[in-house]
């Protein structure tokens, strides 16, 4: 079986970093991780790739992100490719250092009376099953799909039923985007967040129209949960904005996952409850939410967060991590079990997933710094290297011949 040792490595493990270590890697999986810097002698035929003192952590288990979308439909009027924009996607997602990613896709009601061409039936469920045909065909990265349920989207809840039975989801999140309440409780804010080229007026009758929509009964949501937790399926709520919101998904939904809770209580009792609370990276690196909710620095700061996801930007993962730990004050490996050990723990699959120890599958990235920044250099997937960046230094552009 072949045998892979990644050494002089700092390699960040759930509790601590490891300076000057080595992870052994037999086959697909970590067998060893050692504290020696060079242990060539130990393993004479395998293959040693000298990490140069960069960190070596678990890949990024990314649980909720809705980039695809952005990948197929760039603009309005312009629909790409599904699986050119999958292919495109996934190597960005490798080398942004994300090795699993939960597609977060919204079925969901049109905000203003027009459905975003991609969240119309057809186009989701094709977009579903690509991504199920990517997972079990030949791929980078590992891709599984977070369902994200309007529950004001009443006409789509036998296709969700369809789709948990059929094993095709394998994160479930209820979401209520009715302005006045959860995300949008602040009805100013909202209509700033809307399209412009509308009148105050039809704004209004906008909000108005879908402050009157009919939702799923709590019947019907908690039958949607029950069969979700029948067939193994995690259950996230979402934008929690009270703690009454909490009891219920709590007591009736047994959530385990709560996702943007907006205002620091409902997160820490979101906290106290058990469940695991999901900020996004975006929002640490802006130092604010971008619709004027809570702050993911406060929440981590008061210790209610235990997640961080991409939300809508893929990069931020990494940079997050890092901004934690040089600008906060965080332990470097706490930072990074955010985006690994406890993502992977929230999901069911950290017998195999999220962290550095033997018996995982090796999935790993290689991150150094290049002046304040961190890089992905390497990442490796199951045991086989699936990325490398080699950064260098253009001499001609430095001494000026290249510009003359």
């Amino acid at each position: 079986m072949k045998e892979t040792v990644i050494y002089n490595a700092q390699v960040v493990t759930p509790a601590e970093i490891l300076p000057e270590a080595a992870v052994v890697i037999r086959g697909s999986s970590i067998a060893e991780v050692v504290q020696e810097s060079a242990p060539e002698k130990r393993w004479p035929n395998a293959e040693y790739i000298d990490a140069e003192g960069a960190y070596l952590m678990p890949g990024f288990i990314d649980v909720h992100s809705d980039n695809i979308e952005n990948l197929i439909q760039p603009r309005a009027t312009s629909i790409m490719d599904f699986e050119l924009a999958m292919r495109e996607q996934e190597k960005q997602l490798a080398n942004e250092g994300i090795t699993t990613m939960y597609h977060s896709l919204s079925l969901m009601v049109p905000v203003s009376g027009v459905t975003k061409e991609l969240r119309q039936k057809d186009n989701m469920l094709r977009l579903v099953n690509l991504i199920q045909n990517f997972h079990e065909g030949e791929h980078l990265i590992r891709h599984r799909f977070h369902c994200r349920y309007e529950i004001t989207n009443l006409d789509l809840y036998p296709m969700l039923e369809d789709l948990i039975r059929q094993g095709k989801i394998q994160l479930l999140s209820f979401m209520d985007h009715t302005p006045g309440q959860g995300q949008y409780r602040d009805l100013v804010a909202f209509k700033k967040l809307m399209a412009g080229g509308s009148s105050d007026q039809e704004k209004d009758e906008i909000i108005q129209r879908r402050m009157r929509r009919e939702k799923l009964t709590d019947e019907q949501i908690c039958r949607a949960a029950r069969f979700a937790h029948e067939m193994g399926i995690p259950v996230a709520s979402h934008d929690d904005d009270s703690i009454e919101k909490i009891n219920f998904v709590t007591q009736q939904l047994h959530a385990d996952i709560s996702e943007f809770p907006v205002e620091l209580e409902v997160a820490r009792e979101a906290k106290r409850r058990g469940m695991k609370v999901v900020v996004g990276a975006p929002n640490v690196l802006m130092g604010y939410s971008h619709s004027g909710n809570l702050s993911a620095l406060e929440a981590i700061e008061n210790d209610c967060a235990d997640i961080l996801c991409s939300d809508y930007y893929p990069p931020a993962i990494l940079h997050a991590v890092f901004r934690l730990a040089e600008r906060c004050g965080l332990p470097l490996s706490k930072a990074v079990n955010m985006a690994t050990y406890n993502p992977a723990c929230a999901l069911g699959i950290s017998k195999d997933y999220g962290s550095v120890e033997p018996g995982k599958c090796a999935d790993l990235i290689l991150v150094s710094k290049k002046g304040k920044v961190p890089v992905i250099l390497s990442v490796f997937i199951n045991g086989v290297c699936v990325s490398k960046l080699q950064y260098r230094r253009d001499t001609a552009a430095v001494s000026g011949d290249f510009y003359d």
